[in-house]
């Protein structure tokens, strides 16, 4: 049985949702997550729910701004920290695609009255959470939109030199650093990711689509996204790529929201 705490806040940032709740989740392992849920205008109205990147959390600038954009629609929304990131339980150390998916199952689980979302937002390696997701729980009903996805996650971790992964393994950590990130990471995000293999999710991954990519991703290659789009045998894919878009993208939020907005409009889920 899940546990739950919960209270109301207005989030920091100065976004007036001030009808969001914070929850901690207590999750069979024993730690708990924290995710903030603001509940739809209408009681059949739908729901979006947000899944971070590597090193982010759920109060990122994207998120927050994609929340207060479908909150002022009448949309619910729900953003979570999983474990190792943000308010959660966990160490970057344990970080694993598994404990992810845990993760997103239990805070999907969580939501009020039964509520289903229609929309799994993934930014980064939340974008490979949210796919990965999909395959174990699939639904038609349901929509991904992925804002410079990780794809290749976890296994792009283990593209290192076999005498680097040899003494990742003998080690347990490796420290990876970039413009967005210093994190030391356990060796069993490498075991773990042995169970999801890229081939199958290519195969496999059948949703609406959208993917929203940056060429200037020096993080994650958008080449990456079109070869996805190309290669998945998902009914409807789109692509939209933005020249000036690093990988966080942040500077084109509003741009990325009424993006995925007039998707929503043109797939028949939002009018």
């Amino acid at each position: 049985m899940l546990g739950r705490v919960s209270r109301a806040l207005a989030l920091d940032s100065g976004c007036p949702m001030n009808t969001v709740t914070k929850h901690t989740i207590r999750l069979p392992s024993g730690e708990k997550i924290a995710l903030d849920w603001l509940s739809p205008a209408a009681a059949d109205g739908n729901v979006a729910v947000f899944v971070h990147g590597l090193g982010s959390h759920r109060r990122g600038e994207k998120a927050v701004h994609i929340a207060e954009r479908f909150r002022k629609l009448g949309w619910g929304f729900l953003s979570l920290d999983l474990r190792g990131h943000g308010e959660s339980d966990g160490a970057m150390q344990n970080l694993s695609l598994s404990h992810c998916l845990e993760d997103l199952e239990a805070a999907i689980a969580w939501m009020p009255e039964g509520k289903v979302p229609r929309l799994l937002i993934g930014s980064s390696m939340g974008g490979a959470v949210v796919l990965w997701f999909g395959l174990r729980h699939p639904d038609p009903d349901r929509q991904v939109a992925l804002i410079a996805p990780s794809l290749h996650f976890p296994g792009r971790f283990a593209d290192l030199e076999p005498s680097e992964i040899e003494e990742w393994k003998q080690t347990g950590l490796r420290r990876f650093v970039s413009e967005w990130i210093d994190l030391k990471i356990g060796y069993g995000l490498v075991e773990d990711g042995a169970n999801y293999r890229y081939e199958r999710l290519v195969r496999d991954h059948m949703a609406t689509t959208l993917i929203l990519h940056g060429m200037d991703d020096r993080a994650v290659p958008w080449r990456e996204s079109v070869a996805f789009a190309e290669q998945t045998r998902a009914g409807k894919v789109d692509l939209l790529l933005i020249k000036d878009g690093d990988h966080r993208m942040t500077a084109q939020k509003d741009y990325l929201f009424d993006a995925i907005a007039s998707w929503l409009r043109a797939t028949g889920l939002m009018l």
